[in-house]
């Protein structure tokens, strides 16, 4: 039976029993006594205690208790003092010198800084000794090359590794850099060797000042010398700024990371706890299931988290994290993106096949000719369930076990074949396969009923317990026989659809945009009955038209908006023609009253037409190519961008522009008069005969040809062009 004892070796926590703890102490002591005569002894016996608690550490494993083999290991690899006892250090010295000059390159194991051969941090003598260069000039001139080549990209990675890569600041790290053994011998000749690099240094210091103080070069030398250092101690003031900067900022961000981990899980928890009776009906699994599937989850998205937050650890604080730990982390990993994949792959058969289940509904107790289609259960579902609410957001409901969903229904009407309603109600749904999916249609509770002539439509389904969500649809095809009516209300008519070849052509309004207007089956298709239609005072619909003829003496004014619309003001007697995208306003040769006016409002502009009309307005417009064509008494006047205006003018009408453009092509004749100063068109061509008269602005180009009965006054810096 052994004792057991706490001790520090080199920094190192251990609890080692008697016999490996007396087997330690006689080998230190050996050790002490070796190095008594060595400058260096404090630092060689500091260095090599601290090797040898790294090594019993790593060779205890998941053990808590040091014993004697595990002392007896890490003395083997460090050699005994028996080994080199009789050999002076110099000696030593010279040979591992011969050894290394004789091999050329050495393969370094661990990357530090070598401060004590550096020219401004050490990086460059640290990366030499990793990769075996005798002399870090080399790698210097590497540096500099690569600065140079990359436009100055390697001096932020010059200081990218200053803060990242430690210092070599014992003995042993000096060896690991090197990719030396780290043991008793090479721990003490490497300090002994820094001694004397130190005291080289201090000499080589002091017959510098020597010679700088004898001469006036020397103290002109002194004085930039001065300059020098403190531009160095600056430039490392704001390294060290630097990098204690990105210290706070990485510290920061590990924080985060914690923070962020803790409440996801946190988060995760409660959430699947609380929203269990919902996720029930969405989730594809089983509540065990789900609580599995939320641990993958968590471990995919944690685990590399994790792996951050100890990176930063280790860099930050020199932790070190036994490997075990990161063995179990990767092959935790591992196994949730296994896991993972087939969790996705088993949620995803649950959506392979779909199904429809079809009824029809009885209308045998309607005996009017028009069919009402009220929506129930419109906004507040709270009525349509019994008990205690659970929980309710906009678009769904759960209670008393039940899931209700509105949306997910279509009303499609289309005319009948056989002179009678009938209403085909469609169930659909998705499943791992046909009959799980017919399943699961055939499991939606959604009941329409008819009382008198109006067909109650719930605008939700339910799911009962047990049920899944398996993108369950509804569809409802409503088919009307010739002559009859249907009128769906405001809480359904957003849900109503019909084709569009089930419209009569000359038809622009929609059920699907009409509540509560009444929509009858002609022959042509659906039309509605109490909607507007063309030729009546005041007309909108979505589709836009432009082009318009004018013809009569009333007033017009065009003007952009959103959507097509006409207003009429005054007489009754003016009618409106739709011919494609062409729209024709006429008075039919009548005299119309002097108040009658006409207002379209429309998207595009492209052409109009003034047949001795009244005043014309157009204005608000920015169009790529249109046409103004009048003849008679109009008077147009137009206030728009356009990039290429065509105007044709003929009998005593007046056209007045107000704009730009690029091109203007204007053809006029017979007391034709235009007023262009104030159109700023880059390029101008103008025929004008019989009496026109023209002024116009022109930027860059102009043509003109007029008879002698006509002028033409062009303004502006143009230049005028022959005709051809």
């Amino acid at each position: 039976m052994n004792k057991i004892l706490n001790i520090n070796l080199g920094g190192f926590a251990l609890t080692i029993d008697d016999d490996a703890f007396e087997y330690l102490s006689s080998y230190l002591d050996s050790i002490r006594r070796r190095f008594r005569e060595s400058d260096g002894r404090d630092e060689i016996l500091k260095d090599i205690e601290t090797r040898l608690g790294e090594l019993i550490t790593d060779n205890m494993g998941n053990r808590t208790i040091v014993m004697l083999p595990d002392v007896q290991a890490a003395v083997e690899i460090m050699g005994k003092p028996e080994d080199f006892g009789g050999e002076p250090v110099e000696q030593r010295r010279k040979q591992s010198s011969q050894s290394q000059q004789s091999s050329g390159i050495r393969t370094g194991k661990r990357l530090f800084r070598d401060e004590d051969d550096k020219v401004a941090a050490g990086v460059c003598s640290g990366l030499s000794a990793y990769f075996g260069l005798q002399d870090p000039v080399w790698m210097r001139l590497i540096f500099v090359l690569l600065t140079f080549l990359s436009a100055g990209f390697w001096i932020p990675a010059y200081l990218l590794l200053w803060i990242l890569v430690p210092p070599a600041k014992s003995a042993a790290d000096r060896l690991a850099m090197r990719g030396e053994p780290v043991n008793v011998d090479n721990i003490a000749r490497e300090i002994e060797e820094g001694f004397d690099r130190f005291g080289n240094r201090v000499s080589s210091m002091t017959d510098d000042f020597k010679k700088k103080g004898s001469t006036t070069g020397g103290r002109l030398t002194d004085a930039l010398g001065s300059i020098l250092i403190f531009i160095g101690q600056m430039f490392g003031f704001f390294i060290r700024f630097l990098a204690k900067f990105g210290l706070l900022i990485l510290i920061l961000i590990g924080i985060a990371m914690l923070i962020a981990l803790a409440s996801s899980w946190i988060a995760g928890l409660w959430a699947l706890m609380v929203a269990a009776p919902l996720v029930s009906f969405f989730s594809p699994f089983s509540s065990g299931v789900n609580w599995f599937a939320f641990l993958v989850m968590f471990l995919l998205f944690g685990i590399p988290l994790v792996g951050l937050i100890l990176i930063f650890s280790r860099a930050l604080f020199k932790t070190r994290t036994p490997g075990w730990v990161g063995t179990s982390l990767v092959a935790t990993w591992v196994f949730s993106v296994i896991a993972g994949f087939g969790l996705l792959s088993f949620g995803f058969k649950g959506f392979a096949s779909r199904s429809d289940v079809e009824k029809n509904i009885d209308l045998s107790g309607l005996t009017s000719d028009t069919l009402r289609v009220n929506g129930i259960g419109d906004g507040d579902l709270n009525y349509q369930f019994d008990g205690d609410e659970w929980w309710h957001d906009e678009e769904k409901y759960l209670r008393n076990g039940k899931l209700a969903v509105p949306g997910d229904i279509d009303i499609l009407v289309r005319p009948s074949k056989d002179n009678r309603f009938r209403i085909v109600q469609t169930i659909s749904a998705r499943g791992s396969s046909d009959e799980d999916a017919a399943q699961n249609a055939a499991n939606v509770n959604f009941e329409t009923s008819l009382q008198g002539n109006a067909l109650n439509v719930p605008v939700y389904y339910l799911l009962p317990k047990g049920t899944k969500w398996r993108i369950q649809n509804i569809k409802l095809v409503v088919e009307m026989p010739v002559g009859k009516s249907i009128v769906f209300d405001e809480h359904i008519y957003g849900r109503a659809k019909a084709e569009i070849v089930n419209y009569a052509d000359d038809s622009s309004d929609r059920i699907s945009q009409s509540p509560g207007k009444v929509f009858m089956m002609t022959k042509d298709g659906l039309r509605c009955t109490e909607c507007p239609q063309w030729g009546d005072r005041n007309f909108r619909e979505d589709r836009s038209y432009e082009e318009f003829i004018l013809e009569g003496d009333f007033t017009t004014e065009i003007r952009r908006g959103d959507d097509f619309e006409y207003h009429i003001e005054g007489n009754d007697s003016i009618q409106v023609i739709r011919t494609g995208d062409q729209v024709t306003f006429t008075s039919g040769g009548r005299k119309v009253s002097t108040s009658t006016r006409v207002i379209i409002q429309t998207p595009v502009f492209t052409k109009l037409m003034a047949d001795n009309t009244g005043d014309v307005t157009i204005r608000g417009f920015d169009e790529g190519r249109a046409s103004i064509t009048a003849r008679g008494k109009s008077k147009i006047k137009g206030l728009f961008d356009c990039n290429e205006l065509d105007v044709m003018l003929s009998g005593p009408c007046k056209l007045e522009l107000v704009g730009s453009g690029n091109n203007l092509e204007v053809n006029m004749s017979d007391g034709a008069e235009l007023d262009a100063l104030n159109w700023r068109a880059d390029h101008v061509e103008v025929f004008a005969t019989e009496n026109a008269n023209a002024r116009v602005f022109s930027k860059n180009s102009y043509k003109k040809r007029t008879d002698a009965s006509s002028n033409v006054k062009i303004d502006g810096p143009g230049d005028e062009i022959e005709y051809d």
